[in-house]
């Protein structure tokens, strides 16, 4: 009877109705969506480099040194010598040691200087490749080129096709075309394309160091690399690296684990701040509710009156006003937190797309939904004082 009562009350007043759900629906999407997509670039921007032990680059910023090497945003810091690369290489500690050399573009996609090595990096040295081909092979000799799978989509490059590269890094695909200037002689020719793994590396071209030594040095004695991947046989390994070459003083050793932690730092600071934001629209969204409720008791006093003389009980009528606010704030929260995920997951996939690696749908954790479900105690109260006055008043004053 009184569910009856209530889906009748809210269906007459539609429009007040449906502004209240929007009212609620609206400040629960806004307590929701900066925090899922953070949270979605978090995980995001872990998993693109989590392939990736120990980055070692010439010294300054760790933070620039990943976001260059390993994200593909900013032009790196410097190079290293080449004897930096050469002592790792016989360094009996290291598993894999990949070189990287930055500097060419085609179409505004990044060239990348590296050996073969590269293509037997893993996760986990039980899984597969990270790296693995959908098409050809991996180079094999100069001048030969494998595909990231974006780098593969947008420019429509082949097997088998030839390109020449443009000098520069860190610029827009209109930027390259702008300039239009090659400076090697010799074409690149594709010879794979690689799998997609979501991350920043699927923009790239990974050709042979070799080349990029050919085009940028030609006397031997002064080649140099941007910057060095190094996985040990055992963690210890790594850390034992990583100090050696902290100490030298000559390059940083970075872990991008720890760049990711500081990174996490200022992102919770900002979730903070966004917070208690949240939940002043929160509480805002809470005096709407006590607005629209005090409004519709006044306009079904008559109404209210007409179930008392009909012989309905106080709790009846208390229990109507009630339910009707619990209602519609359920129903606001519930396509609020749709309306929240769904432009988060738009954000998140137009932040991809800009920052060249992909996030992850986002994910509602339990102090999320507990932070908009304060909506539902916080309605109750504000009905409580109309409910109150209902079940007070003389059924003889309104009829």
């Amino acid at each position: 009877m009184t569910l009856w009562v209530v889906l009748r009350n809210l269906r007459v007043r539609i429009l007040s109705t449906s502004l209240t759900l929007l009212g609620v629906a609206l400040a629960t999407a806004t307590a929701l969506v900066v925090p899922l997509v953070l949270r979605s670039l978090e995980r995001g921007a872990a998993d693109a480099a989590q392939v990736f032990d120990l980055l070692i680059a010439a010294k300054g910023s760790p933070t620039q040194a990943v976001l260059s090497s390993l994200y593909l945003l900013q032009p790196p810091i410097a190079n290293l010598p080449y004897a930096t690369y050469e002592q790792l290489v016989q360094d009996p500690r290291g598993r894999y040691v990949v070189p990287l050399g930055f500097g060419d573009n085609y179409q505004g996609f990044p060239l990348l200087g590296t050996n073969a090595q590269l293509f037997e990096l893993r996760l986990k040295p039980t899984l597969p490749p990270y790296f693995r081909l959908r098409q050809g092979r991996s180079f094999q000799a100069p001048y030969e080129a494998v595909l990231g799978a974006r780098a593969a989509q947008a420019t429509g490059l082949r097997l088998g096709d030839e390109f020449l590269s443009a000098h520069g890094f860190f610029v827009t695909q209109q930027e390259a075309a702008e300039a239009g200037e090659h400076h090697q002689e010799e074409k690149y020719r594709v010879v794979g394309v690689l799998e997609a793994t979501g991350g920043p590396w699927d923009r790239a071209i990974l050709v042979p160091i070799e080349a990029y030594w050919e085009v940028h040095q030609e006397d031997v004695a002064h080649r140099q690399v941007t910057a060095v991947l190094f996985t040990g046989y055992r963690l210890s390994d790594i850390y034992q690296v990583a100090q050696e070459i902290n100490r030298s003083g000559q390059a940083q050793a970075v872990f991008p684990g720890q760049v990711f932690a500081q990174a996490r730092e200022f992102f919770l600071q900002g979730q903070s701040a966004y917070g208690a934001l949240s939940l002043l629209v929160l509480f805002l969204a809470a005096l709407l509710v006590w607005q629209g409720v005090y409004a519709q008791s006044l306009e079904r006093r008559r109404f209210t009156a007409l179930l008392r003389a009909m012989g309905a009980g106080r709790g009846l009528v208390f229990g109507v006003v009630l339910l009707e606010s619990l209602l519609e704030v359920a129903l606001g929260v519930a396509l609020g937190i749709a309306m929240g995920w769904g432009l988060a997951a738009l954000g998140a996939g137009a932040l991809g797309e800009r920052l060249g690696f992909f996030l992850p749908l986002p994910q509602l954790g339990a102090d999320l939904v507990g932070r908009v479900g304060l909506l539902l105690p916080l309605g109750l109260l504000a009905a409580l004082p109309p409910a109150l006055q209902a079940t007070r008043q003389s059924p003889l004053e309104h009829l």
